[in-house]
């Protein structure tokens, strides 16, 4: 699959029910996945996927933190 079919993959399927908060969870899911695998990726891919969890986790926190405050906090 292309970046793009992998994209449509992840947005149709559905997951199990939970809620906003639940966030936490999906990243450690998302860890152990990665952790699976450490063994056939490279360095360079190790690091990228850490990356990218950290991407979702600060995208998330922010999106929480929005959601708790009802609006841009300042500074956003």
């Amino acid at each position: 699959m292309d970046t793009q079919e992998l994209v449509a993959q992840m947005i149709i399927r559905t997951s199990g029910a939970r809620s906003f908060e639940d966030w936490p969870e999906v990243l450690a899911a998302y860890a152990a996945l990665i952790e699976t695998v450490q063994y056939k990726l490279t360095h360079q891919e190790m690091e990228d996927f850490i990356n990218l969890g950290a991407d979702f986790y600060r995208t998330l926190a922010r999106a929480e933190d929005y959601r708790r405050r009802g609006g841009f906090a300042a500074g956003m």
